[in-house]
């Protein structure tokens, strides 16, 4: 961030200034685009005549999150999604060299933590690097970051996979056998109601074929005239063949 500064009077340049922010190193770059390869600027206002020509590029060197995802085969060969997450930030004391000999920084990191994965993902199983391996793998990374991320004057806290998906083909097996079981148990279902519609409707033949024998149904008879008797209260009424109470035996005879 360039500054004139003025002392002494409104049309006086005495010299100029500029100034480094929070959070970043500056860069000296020359009026004629030659990079100060000896001084990284710290934060700060920062004096000199020199700034009314030269530039001074920024750099944030605070510690920053990348999350990127990318695919491999596992070690089943099965197509894998992986979620890593990196933090890391620029180093504060190489920034000048970061400018003159990198680019585009955060192409290099992708590049960098995509080669670090591919190299060890396939070591495992999704399955190991979902529930018992990810700590190990982790750090297997880790060790490939460490050694190649210094080469582009980055340096990284952490990182962490922070997701593994289920490989395809076993989801794709896993919905298949979730549909057949429920079409199992469906049919299971029907079978067993169809069984039990059988059996009764067996049951009920046999019944109706029992009591239509002449002895069962002589049986039958007697057993719903053994239900009258035991209902009876023994009156006869005014209506019966012997008469009211209080008449002759045989109604009609005097």
């Amino acid at each position: 961030m360039k500054k004139l500064c003025v002392l002494g009077g409104m049309f006086v340049f005495i010299f100029s200034c500029t100034s480094v922010e929070s959070g970043r190193k500056g860069v000296e770059v020359s009026w004629g685009g030659r990079t100060n390869m000896e001084k990284v600027y710290s934060e700060g206002l920062v004096w000199g005549i020199n700034w009314i020509w030269d530039d001074m590029i920024e750099y944030d060197v605070r510690e920053r999150t990348m999350v990127k995802k990318f695919e491999f085969n596992d070690k089943n060969n099965m197509l894998t999604g992986v979620e890593l997450s990196l933090d890391y930030n620029l180093n504060p004391n190489h920034v000048n060299k970061l400018h003159v000999k990198i680019n585009d920084h955060e192409t290099k990191i992708i590049k960098t933590l995509k080669s670090s994965a591919k190299e060890v993902v396939p070591q495992y199983t999704a399955s190991e690097l979902n529930l018992t391996k990810r700590q190990e793998a982790e750090d297997k990374i880790s060790s490939i970051l460490s050694e190649e991320l210094p080469e582009f004057y980055i340096d990284f806290a952490r990182v962490q996979l922070t997701d593994v998906d289920i490989p395809s083909q076993i989801a794709q097996t896993a919905e298949a056998t979730a549909k057949q079981l429920e079409l199992n148990k469906l049919a299971l279902e029907k079978a067993q109601e169809a069984e039990n519609n059988f059996r009764a409707a067996e049951w009920d033949a046999k019944t109706k074929d029992v009591l239509s024998q002449p002895k069962m149904l002589k049986l039958y008879e007697l057993e719903l005239q053994e239900k009258w008797i035991k209902k009876w209260d023994g009156s006869f009424g005014d209506n019966n063949v012997f008469g009211a109470e209080g008449t002759s035996i045989l109604k009609g005879i005097k």
